[in-house]
């Protein structure tokens, strides 16, 4: 990751935590061995049994902290991934330049996994003796395949990943720090606001695995909650670069009047346009991981423009608010030619996450993976500046779990005024032509629902 002068005073001030200060200690030097209650919130706890301090990734003398990034740089998900890895080196790149955390300098190692759990499992072997906790990892079959050794490592990991199993300890064992809602609880709102269109059907189309299966969840359930059709139930069958003939035209057949997508933008475009061009007239809304900008390049933008809406869990890149235009500032200064991305805000607040969990530590004077952790499990909240809601971690999952979501659909005028595919960064007006069609709202389905276990469990079977 490159470093960079930072031009604008104001987005140093933009980035600050605030924290208590605790203990002047030195953080690398632990030496607390009792037992550890973890938390994501004060009254759910997950016992960590005792065991010695672990420094790793902690460089005392130089004052360097090493995190990991597990990126599907290559794979079905790259190209959301790839901005919101850069998104997160970028932060830490501002971060380091006004001082680091008292201090303490943050730097990263990147391994890409492809979204692919066995090599998610080889990535993170590889990572483990060098970093004192994970920043990024994508991927929700992904991370759960890597999930017990994530544990017996005591390794904090901040999931590019929303599935609903993460805000309880009994099942990530207290060391995933979720952010935003999760694929169930964005369905249930991506239905609610279809019926809000006037739906009174709806087909359900999503991936294999977690992400697929968790959404499908939260959509039969929003279905089941407003009475109306389930027109077609093909949640968790769409295999990565799988026949989508079937599928195709079972949406077609159907004759659903919205298809609700948890797909990869690598299949979104071919199930919207093929669905279309077979005859199908109904409209699509997809989850967030399911649409990547870039989609309004090809022939089929029109039709994006005209007939599919975006589940989002974070505001636009140009939409106005403090986080957002930090972001957007430190972006165009580090990548004045790069194209503008929805994406890059995902790993711009994993950044802000990840460092109010070190200051905390830092400042309690401990640094070894079993402190950061109790740190991270300490948080009540964080906040990101109105480019998201913020997050709530303090008491109870059914609580504190994020409900909201917003919805963009996709304008080809305004991303075509503002230069299309040859916007940089650095233009003034960029845009990804996502407009805002439905601001953080929480459906009528998702504030009733009760949140007291994960949608699906680690295995794809609904839970209780």
């Amino acid at each position: 990751m490159s470093s960079f002068s930072v031009r604008i005073a104001c987005l140093i001030a933009a980035l600050a935590v605030v924290g208590a200060s605790c203990g002047a200690t030195d953080p690398a030097d632990p030496d607390d061995t009792s037992t550890t209650t973890s938390t994501l919130g004060p009254t759910t706890t997950v016992a960590v049994e005792p065991s010695p301090p672990v420094r790793v990734g902690v460089d005392v003398d130089a004052q360097v902290v090493t995190l990991g990034v597990l990126a599907d740089l290559t794979g079905p998900f790259a190209s959301l991934s790839t901005d919101i890895s850069d998104a997160f080196g970028t932060y830490w790149d501002v971060v380091n330049a006004s001082g680091g955390i008292d201090g303490w300098t943050i730097r990263i190692e990147i391994a890409n996994t492809r979204g692919d759990p066995t090599l998610q499992e080889e990535a993170y072997a590889g990572l483990r003796e060098e970093v004192l906790a994970i920043g990024l990892a994508v991927g929700s079959d992904a991370n759960a395949a890597v999930l017990d050794a994530y544990i017996a490592d005591d390794m904090l990991v901040v999931p590019v990943s929303w599935y609903s199993g993460w805000p309880f300890p009994a099942v990530d064992g207290g060391v995933v720090l979720e952010q935003y809602t999760n694929y169930c609880l964005e369905a249930m709102n991506a239905v609610d606001f279809a019926t809000e269109q006037g739906a009174t059907s709806v087909a359900v189309v999503t991936d294999v695995g977690l992400y697929g299966e968790d959404a499908a969840a939260g959509a039969r359930a929003a279905i089941d909650h407003y009475g109306i059709a389930l027109a077609l139930d093909a949640g968790g069958i769409v295999e990565p670069g799988g026949d989508l003939g079937p599928v195709i035209r079972s949406i077609v057949d159907s004759a659903a009047e919205w298809t609700f997508l948890a797909t990869s933008p690598a299949v979104t475009p071919q199930i919207v346009a093929g669905a279309a061009q077979a005859g199908y007239a109904g409209s699509f809304i997809g989850a967030a991981p399911s649409y990547d900008p870039r989609i309004l390049d090809a022939a089929s933008a029109e039709l994006f423009a005209e007939r599919f809406y975006q589940s989002a869990y974070v505001v636009a890149w140009g939409d106005p608010s403090p986080g957002n235009e930090a972001m957007m500032a430190a972006m165009a200064e580090a990548y004045p030619d790069r194209r503008p991305s929805d994406a890059f805000i995902v790993g711009w607040n994993a950044g802000i996450t990840m460092r109010t969990v070190l200051t905390e530590a830092i400042r309690n004077g401990n640094l070894s993976r079993s402190a950061v952790l109790a740190a991270a499990n300490g948080l009540e909240s964080v906040a990101f500046g109105g480019s998201a809601p913020d997050q709530r971690y303090a008491g109870l999952p059914d609580r504190f779990v994020t409900r909201e979501t917003a919805v963009y659909r996709p304008s080809l005028e305004r991303y075509a005024a503002a230069g299309g595919a040859d916007q940089r960064l650095a233009d003034p007006g960029s845009t990804t032509g996502s407009v805002l069609a439905r601001e953080f709202t929480v459906g009528g389905a998702t504030e009733v629902a009760g949140f007291t276990s994960p949608c699906v469990s680690l295995e794809g079977i609904a839970g209780p």
